[in-house]
């Protein structure tokens, strides 16, 4: 038993020997981090990061949708307001056009002989009208059964489809065989890039499929509502001319003349123009394919006008205004610029917390561009020679704050009184003195009267 307690006591002396010889020095030594009290007029309440944004940017979602036909610009690419950036396929918005032009064309026709009186030339003429009418109607009903039973059968993917397969089978078998090391990479890769190209082929003949079925439908609808016209308007040239038949055919006439404005502003919508003149800043769109459903086709970015997003904690919030001056620093270029605040929000986010700052920059240039990332200092109107001390410099003993100074060789523990908090500092409203060095960060060992050893000084 006696072995055993001196054992323990050896490995208790040993740690105790080992302990006084980590970081932080000898017992009689203490390593510190040291700092000069500051004024709130010699430091920057806080550097922001911030985000380099164009005051004006806008989102281009065409109001027609369909297959992209031509695309006139790149990304990157400079514009001019009313230049156009992309076409969409006007096939269909064309032959819509023109039956809203047909359609009308008889509304205006039918008004003008309910209001001037029904003649036999007028009966004769929408006879010919209601029988063109159904010689169409049948056309597009047999084009939409056709298009609907390809569909149905697939008869214009079924040749992608085989050529995909062949080549999907092909490439498995040169994966095998690469695999066992038969063959050589290139081969394997040429029968990956076969594979990519079939599957893309087989896409595009799915594409064209749908296309056809719906043109077929739109043909068929369209059909269905010039029968209907023709035959209203053979009704009506056939009845006895009255006041209520006159006004029938004009509100159809006036109703006609709304869907052929409609279809040719669809039209014409068919060429998307730049709203603004500026940059394009993305694109998510490629000739041969549709518009997205959803989110923008293009933005349009004007680069002549910038600005810096920052967001502000609650604490700081009611020390700035609009109108602020900023300076912004560009990490990545090392270029500085004036700015000024332009916009607060007026509540916090709510998944942050923060509040949304906008600051105007002055001056921008070609180096500073949308994406950058910058640091932004505020200077406001209200500096004054409150001193200020990093709030990791502070220690408590109880409801008591105090720090430690620097006097000659040798560490003092000053009692402070605390204000406010201002970011990452405190306010000191009593016990310190401007330019008084105190310790930040120390060894565990530091105390009043202890000896110091520098190892930072920020």
């Amino acid at each position: 038993m006696k072995k055993i307690f001196l054992n323990t006591v050896c490995i208790l002396t040993i740690s105790t020997l080992l302990a006084g010889c980590s970081f932080g020095g000898s017992s009689d030594t203490a390593n510190v981090t040291v700092s000069k009290v500051k004024t709130a007029g010699s430091i920057s309440d806080t550097v922001y990061s911030g985000n380099v944004v164009s005051a004006e940017e806008v989102s281009i979602i065409p109001s027609v949708s369909g297959k992209v036909q031509t695309i006139d610009v790149e990304v990157g690419q400079t514009v001019e307001k009313g230049d156009t950036l992309f076409t969409i396929d006007n096939t269909d918005l064309t032959y819509k056009l023109n039956q809203a032009q047909a359609n009308y064309d008889a509304a205006e026709a039918t008004y003008e002989k309910t209001s001037g009186g029904t003649s036999k030339q007028a009966q004769i003429d929408a006879n010919q009208a209601l029988e063109k009418a159904k010689n169409e109607l049948n056309d597009a009903t047999n084009a939409y059964n056709t298009a609907k039973s390809q569909s149905e059968n697939n008869t214009l993917v079924t040749s992608a489809q085989v050529a995909y397969d062949s080549a999907k089978s092909n490439y498995d078998r040169n994966y095998s065989l690469y695999e066992g090391g038969a063959i050589a990479k290139v081969t394997l890769e040429d029968a990956k890039n076969k594979l990519d190209s079939a599957e893309a082929q087989l896409e595009i003949a799915k594409a064209n499929q749908d296309t056809a079925l719906k043109n077929a439908e739109s043909r068929l609808n369209n059909a269905q509502t010039s029968v209907n016209s023709a035959s209203e308007n053979y009704n009506i040239t056939n009845e006895i001319n009255n006041p209520d038949n006159t006004k029938a055919a004009k509100a159809q006439m006036d109703s006609a003349k709304a869907a052929l404005d409609l279809a040719q502003h669809q039209l014409d919508n068919s060429v998307v123009t730049a709203p603004i003149a500026g940059k394009i800043s993305s694109k998510s769109i490629d000739v041969g394919g549709m518009t997205p459903a959803q989110g923008a086709s293009m933005v349009l970015t004007n680069v002549d006008s910038i600005n810096v997003d920052i967001k502000v904690t609650e604490t700081n919030i009611n020390e700035i205004s609009v109108g602020m001056s900023a300076k912004i620093n560009v990490p990545a270029t090392g270029l500085s610029y004036d700015g000024t605040i332009s916009t607060i929000s007026p509540s916090a986010n709510e998944k942050t917390g923060m509040f949304d700052v906008k600051i105007a920059v002055e001056s921008s240039d070609e180096n500073i561009k949308v994406g950058m990332v910058t640091d932004v200092t505020l200077a406001g109107d209200n500096e004054n020679d409150t001193l200020l001390v990093p709030q990791e410099s502070i220690f408590k003993d109880g409801d008591n704050s105090y720090v430690y100074l620097i006097e000659g060789d040798k560490l003092s523990k000053h009692l402070v009184t605390l204000g406010q908090a201002k970011n990452q500092y405190f306010e000191i409203s009593d016990g310190l003195t401007k330019d008084d060095q105190i310790v930040v960060d120390g060894s565990s060992n530091m105390k009043d009267g202890i000896k110091f050893n520098i190892v930072k000084s920020n």
